[in-house]
């Protein structure tokens, strides 16, 4: 995966390239932790902030690998009647 613009600096590019060695222990680690959302108060799902919390990311990483791990479909916004679950204004999201 290319990270980096051609008119970005030379760090940019290394940090880019460095960025896909980590990713996959990101997926693993934000999956591990929905797939142990079953114990309260996380029950039904988690949002970002919750994630960060149990896996010891920055809310950052983990939204910027949720959409990618959506792609993937391994997880999912979660539904309540027909509209994305949220809570404190945050949508909750489970593994799929």
């Amino acid at each position: 995966m290319n990270n980096a613009r051609a008119s970005d600096p030379i760090t940019s590019v290394i940090a880019g390239e460095r960025a896909a060695l980590f990713a996959g222990n990101h997926y693993d680690r934000i999956l591990a932790a929905l797939a142990d959302d079953l114990n309260p108060p996380v029950w039904g799902g988690m949002t970002a902030g919750e994630m960060a919390r149990a896996t010891g990311m920055s809310v950052e990483q983990v939204c910027r690998r949720l959409p990618e791990l959506q792609a993937r479909g391994q997880v999912q916004v979660v539904q309540f009647e027909g509209e994305d679950l949220l809570r404190n204004g945050y949508r909750v999201w489970e593994a799929v």
